[in-house]
């Protein structure tokens, strides 16, 4: 019986180890999360429904892409922290419109808002 419990205990410390291991490699941080959101509820709400992934390209800069599968347009962005942005922004994100439905939705309906680069190098 004892052996059994110390198995258990042995178990479920192991798997609590991977789990807060595995969340704290998957988390992004605030800025991300908020840019995603947005980017997202804009675009459906102009384009009509997207699914937006992201990824990370260095700790502070992240690839986000979204797709409106139904019209075949790709939206590409980097997304940083608001004080990396080259100028004043109002949101706790700083958007670089990498592709060409990216740079043209910038200046479209609620995607204007976001203060997006649209003239990255």
């Amino acid at each position: 019986m004892k052996k059994s419990v110390l198995i258990t205990i042995l178990g479920v410390a192991v798997v609590a180890t991977a789990c807060v291991s595995y969340a704290s490699r998957s988390e992004k941080p605030e800025y991300l999360q908020a840019a995603e959101s947005r980017v997202s509820s804009y675009l459906t709400s102009d384009y009509g429904r997207v699914t937006c992934e992201s990824k990370p390209l260095t700790p502070q800069r992240w690839q986000l892409a979204c797709l409106n599968a139904d019209k075949g347009l790709a939206f590409q962005y980097v997304v940083q922290p608001a004080e990396k942005a080259p100028y004043n922004v109002s949101r706790p994100f700083y958007l670089e419109a990498t592709s060409g439905d990216a740079i043209k939705s910038a200046e479209q309906g609620l995607m204007r808002y976001l203060q997006i680069n649209t003239k990255t190098s």
